[in-house]
């Protein structure tokens, strides 16, 4: 189960194993308290419980930062990614841990995608999106 209230319009998830960009957010006013997902499928938002096993959160890996744009440095063994020119950057270690100039530690380990999104935001005051696969499935 995805954690609605740590997701954005603009977070990526699996569906499927498949990345997909979520659309919308609905929270249900009845008792029971049910939220839905909204997902970009064919040009459309498809709607899914957020319970639902079909939905997890895109765990980070070497090979999602390279997509993210990332480049990991060897020197200080951190993965950086291109900093605009009115803000900080951010790095990550080898551990998906963000760290700051002087490789002191400011989150632990960063497990999702969409973590790292809102980090990213929160820092960078731009979405960090994904280009190259963003319609792959993930295999484990």
């Amino acid at each position: 189960m995805i954690n609605t209230q740590e997701l954005r319009v603009g977070s990526y998830i699996l569906v499927d194993n498949t990345i997909r960009k979520v659309c919308c957010i609905k929270n249900d006013a009845s008792a029971t308290q049910l939220s839905h997902i909204g997902f970009e499928t064919n040009h459309s938002c498809e709607y899914e419980a957020a319970s639902s096993e079909r939905l997890t959160a895109v765990p980070i890996s070497n090979e999602l930062l390279r997509a993210l744009g990332f480049t990991f440095h060897d020197y200080h063994k951190t993965w950086q990614h291109e900093r605009p020119k009115k803000t900080f950057t951010i790095e990550l270690n080898t551990e998906y841990s963000a760290v700051d100039f002087s490789h002191r530690t400011l989150v632990k380990h960063i497990q999702y995608l969409h973590l790292l999104q809102n980090l990213f935001y929160s820092v960078q005051q731009q979405e960090l999106t994904l280009n190259a696969i963003r319609d792959t499935v993930l295999t484990n």
